[in-house]
């Protein structure tokens, strides 16, 4: 009798699970993107406008918390480009919305001269339905021979 119940208690537990179970985190997965905007150097001293695309994963911390992993390329008018990874850690805003800081790795190249540096970011996210995104970041670097260079862009994206 005892194995009846624990198995009726078991099964009663496994088909109920599903349906306790939360909405899908909107910002986990897969990511590609491009982003558009303006980059203010000081080595040239000039406010010039910026693309790029980028690539990531985001996991899901909790019902809250996003974790991720970025990979990107950017180019403007004066720096022939710039590469960065690093990552991401943001909090959801209700059902759509995520905001999240980044740190990065970054290596410019400008002039054919290759500087590194750090980049920090400051962003906001929303989902658009299943797959579509939408942001807005801004975005400070900081590069040898005392290279700033401060971008604010927007992007779109989808993940898989």
């Amino acid at each position: 009798m005892k194995t009846i119940l624990s198995a009726a208690a078991l099964a009663t537990a496994l088909i109920a699970t599903p349906a306790a179970a939360q909405e899908a985190n909107p910002f986990e997965g897969a990511r590609i993107g491009a982003n558009i905007g303006f980059a203010d150097d000081d080595l040239f001293g000039t406010n010039e406008f910026t693309y790029g695309v980028e690539v990531g994963y985001d996991f899901a911390g909790n019902d809250k918390l996003v974790l991720g992993v970025t990979g990107e390329f950017q180019k403007s008018d004066d720096i022939d480009r710039e590469l960065a990874l690093g990552g991401r850690i943001g909090a959801r805003v209700g059902n759509n919305g995520l905001i999240y800081g980044t740190a990065s790795y970054s290596n410019l190249e400008v002039l054919d001269i290759k500087l590194d540096g750090v980049r920090f970011g400051i962003g906001g996210e929303i989902a658009l339905g299943d797959n579509a995104f939408a942001k807005i970041e801004q975005r400070y670097g900081n590069y040898e021979l005392d290279v700033d260079l401060w971008q604010t862009v927007i992007g779109a994206g989808f993940r898989f």
